[in-house]
């Protein structure tokens, strides 16, 4: 015969699963951050490059002119 869990050891077992619930959506949250982050620098970096070709190709252009 299996032993009957107690109530304690229910409320245990929900204890554990939402502490693993919280740091996972927290750690989520973080990863989720940096993304974003790195996704603006580096669009912020590609613009800047794009922009300072373009100004270079404007300075050649001028000059052969």
């Amino acid at each position: 015969m299996r032993p009957i869990p107690t109530p304690l050891e229910h409320l245990t077992a929900f204890v554990i699963v939402f502490a693993a619930g919280v740091i996972s959506t927290a750690s989520f949250i973080g990863y989720m951050e940096r993304v974003r982050r790195n996704a603006i620098r580096d669009y912020c970096k590609q613009a800047n490059a794009e922009r300072g070709l373009s100004a270079v190709q404007i300075e050649q252009r001028s000059i052969e002119k």
